[in-house]
C-alpha cells in the first residue's frame, strides 16, 4: 500500500471515527433534560454543538452525511412521525447546521483534515456565532413548517386561532434557549481551546454579553413589575411604578454594563449610534442579536416563575372561573389605541424620538455633562412610559417587545411588527435630528479647540 493511499485510508478512518463521536454526543445530549419551557418542550443542552463542529472539521458533505444520519437514527427512535417530515425538519436543520461551522472556515482551512479543533478555534468567534445564528433560523422555519404540517390540530386547543403561530411560539420557546445555551457553550469552548493567532473578538464578546444581561434585566424587572402591579386604567398606581422600574434598571444598568458596552439595550438605541457613526455595523449587529435573545430569556423566565409559583399575571388575561387564557407579560398591544396601527405607529415614533434625543445629547463627548448621565437616560425612559403605557404599554425598544410577545402568542405576536418597525423609525430620525441641529455646536466646539491651542503655542 503506497503512502499516499494508506494517509487517505487514515484520514477516512478519522472522518468515520469522529461522526461516530458526534453521533454519540449528540444523542447523549439530547437526553438530558434541563427544565420544561411553559409552552412545551425540554431543553437541553445544545445537542447541535458536536454537529456543528464536524462541519467545522470536515466540510459541508460530511456535514450533511452526519446530519442525515442523525435524522434517520431520530425517526427509527421514534422522536418523528413520517420521512417527509424528516426532511423538512431535522434533515433540512442539521444540515444548514452541519454547513454554518463549515462556512465559517477561509479555503486554506478548508483543505486541511487534522487539528480540527485548532482550526475551529483559529476561525472568527464572530462568524461562527453569526452562521450559527442564520442557520438557527433556518433550523426554527422548517420546525415551524413542520408544525403547521403535522400539529396544526394542537393549535385550537392550546388557544391559538393560527397553526403557523401556534407552531412559531411552540417552536420558538425551546429553539431560542437551546440556541443560548448553545451560544454560552460555543464561547466557553472557544476560549479554552489554545489558538496559533491574535484574535480581538473576545472584546466583542464582552459587549455583546454586556448587552444580553442588561436587556435581560430591563425585561425581567419592567416586565415583572408591570406582571406583579397591573397597569390597568383603574390602577393607576402600576402606571408608575411600572415606569419607575423601566428606568432604574437604566440607571443601574449604566453604571455598570454602561462601561462595556455603553448600555444600548435597545435596538432602537443601536442603530441611533451606527447612524451617528459611533459604532461599527458588525458591532450593531451583534448587538441586535444579543440584545433580542436577554429579552427572550428575561420573559421567558418570567413566565416560568409565574407558572411555577402559580402567580396573577396582571396583565394577563382570566376568564369568569379565574383560569388564565392568554398570558400577558407585559407584552406592548393596541388596546389602548382602541387597536388603531397608525395611532400606534406614531405614538411610537415621536416617545422613542423624544427618549434617543435624550441619550444621543447626555452622551455627546463634545458637552459635559458629568456623571450624571445614567440618571438623566434613566428619567428620560420613566416621562416617556407615564405618557406611553395608557397607549400601546410603552415599547421605545424592539427587543424589549419581541421577548414577551414570543411567550405571550396571540395578539402580541400579530402586533409585534408595529413595536419593531415604530421604535427603530423613531431612533432613526433621533440620530438625523440631533445631527442637523447639533452641527453648528460642532463647528463652535472645533473653532474654540483650535483657539485655545492657537494661544497656548503663542504663549510658548
Amino acid at each position: 500500500m503506497s503512502k499516499n493511499s494508506l494517509k487517505s485510508s487514515r484520514e477516512y478512518i478519522l472522518k468515520i471515527s469522529t461522526g461516530g463521536v458526534c453521533l454519540a454526543l449528540a444523542f447523549v445530549l439530547s437526553q438530558l433534560k434541563l427544565f420544561e419551557m411553559p409552552m412545551g418542550g425540554s431543553v437541553t443542552p445544545a445537542s447541535s454543538l458536536p454537529i456543528i463542529v464536524y462541519g467545522v472539521a470536515f466540510g459541508p458533505v460530511w456535514g450533511f452525511v452526519i446530519s442525515f444520519i442523525y435524522s434517520l437514527l431520530q425517526l427509527i427512535g421514534g422522536y418523528l412521525y413520517t420521512p417527509f417530515q424528516v426532511i423538512l425538519d431535522y434533515t433540512i436543520g442539521y444540515t444548514a447546521l452541519g454547513f454554518a461551522g463549515f462556512a465559517a472556515l477561509n479555503p486554506d482551512s478548508r483543505s486541511k483534515l487534522h487539528g480540527a479543533l485548532n482550526r475551529f478555534r483559529g476561525a472568527s468567534l464572530l462568524k461562527i456565532l453569526a452562521f450559527t445564528v442564520v442557520a438557527y433560523v433556518v433550523r426554527c422555519l422548517s420546525s415551524v413548517a413542520s408544525g403547521v404540517i403535522f400539529f396544526g390540530d394542537y393549535a385550537a386547543g392550546a388557544g391559538y386561532d393560527s397553526a403557523f403561530v401556534y407552531s412559531l411560539v411552540y417552536n420558538g420557546s425551546f429553539l431560542l434557549a437551546d440556541l443560548a445555551i448553545l451560544g454560552v457553550v460555543m464561547v466557553v469552548f472557544y476560549m479554552v481551546l489554545p489558538s496559533s493567532r491574535q484574535d480581538n473578538t473576545i472584546v466583542s464578546i464582552q459587549k455583546f454579553t454586556a448587552e444580553f444581561i442588561g436587556t435581560f434585566v430591563l425585561v425581567f424587572l419592567g416586565c415583572g413589575t408591570a406582571m406583579t402591579v397591573g397597569c390597568d386604567s383603574v390602577n393607576g398606581g402600576g402606571y408608575i411604578l411600572t415606569a419607575l422600574a423601566f428606568g432604574l434598571v437604566i440607571v443601574a444598568m449604566a453604571y455598570s454594563i454602561g462601561n462595556i458596552s455603553g448600555c444600548h439595550i435597545n435596538p432602537a438605541v443601536s442603530l441611533a449610534m451606527l447612524i451617528s457613526k459611533k459604532m461599527s455595523i458588525g458591532d450593531f449587529w451583534g448587538y441586535i442579536v444579543f440584545q433580542t435573545l436577554g429579552a427572550a430569556t428575561g420573559a421567558g423566565l418570567l413566565q416560568y416563575l409565574f407558572s411555577l409559583s402559580g402567580k396573577t399575571d396582571m396583565t394577563g388575561t382570566y376568564n369568569a372561573e379565574g383560569e388564565l387564557t392568554a398570558w400577558g407579560l407585559g407584552a406592548n398591544g393596541l388596546a389602548g389605541v382602541n387597536d388603531s396601527i397608525p395611532a400606534a405607529i406614531i405614538i411610537e415614533i415621536v416617545l422613542t424620538l423624544i427618549f434617543v434625543l435624550a441619550i444621543l445629547g447626555v452622551t455627546d463627548s463634545r458637552f459635559k455633562h458629568g456623571s450624571f448621565g445614567g440618571i438623566v437616560i434613566g428619567f428620560a425612559l420613566v416621562l416617556v412610559h407615564i405618557m406611553g403605557i395608557g397607549f400601546t404599554g410603552t415599547s421605545v425598544n424592539p427587543a424589549r417587545s419581541i421577548g414577551p410577545a414570543l411567550f405571550a402568542g396571540g395578539a402580541a405576536l400579530s402586533n409585534l411588527w408595529v413595536f419593531i418597525v415604530a421604535p427603530l423609525a423613531g431612533g432613526a430620525l433621533a440620530a438625523l435630528i440631533y445631527m442637523g441641529i447639533s452641527k453648528s455646536q460642532e463647528s463652535k466646539a472645533v473653532a474654540a479647540e483650535a483657539e485655545t491651542e492657537k494661544k497656548s503655542e503663542d504663549k510658548e
